[in-house]
């Protein structure tokens, strides 16, 4: 389990790192003028639950492919909250990448593509280890 939970963490580190220098380096040469989208305090404590849960829930599995998939995705939601810790006085998470008049960020991009990479992982992990699904945790 400690080798799964190394990779989700090592992984989110990683996401959540460019994430947030992304941000920072949009904001400073833009001068602050970066699109956000709102979030309410009850949306970030609900998403800051919802990814402890999240993170223990995916080192139960033992996972590598698991762990790595669910790291995107959790490195996502750590970039979007440390974003409105570390620019409190801006009116939302930060969105520096504009295409096809959709604002998103680095976490946007990471989640989603860790939950496209999550679902096979999944069906393969599920298939391959029948017999564990019934286990007692």
């Amino acid at each position: 389990m400690s080798r799964t939970l190394g990779l989700l963490i090592g992984a989110a580190g990683v996401v959540a790192a460019v994430d947030l220098a992304h941000k920072a380096h949009a904001i400073s040469t833009e001068g602050g003028a970066v699109l956000t989208h709102d979030r309410s305090a009850h949306y970030t404590v609900g998403l800051a639950a919802v990814s402890l849960a999240w993170a223990g829930a995916i080192a139960l599995t033992r996972s590598t492919s698991i762990s790595l998939a669910g790291g995107l995705v959790l490195g996502g939601a750590v970039g979007n909250l440390f974003s409105m810790v570390l620019w409190p006085s801006m009116p939302g998470v930060p969105d520096p990448i504009v295409a096809g008049g959709i604002a998103f960020n680095v976490a946007d991009v990471s989640a989603v593509l860790g939950l496209m990479l999550l679902v096979p992982a999944i069906l393969v992990f599920t298939v391959r280890n029948r017999d564990r699904l019934f286990e007692p945790l």
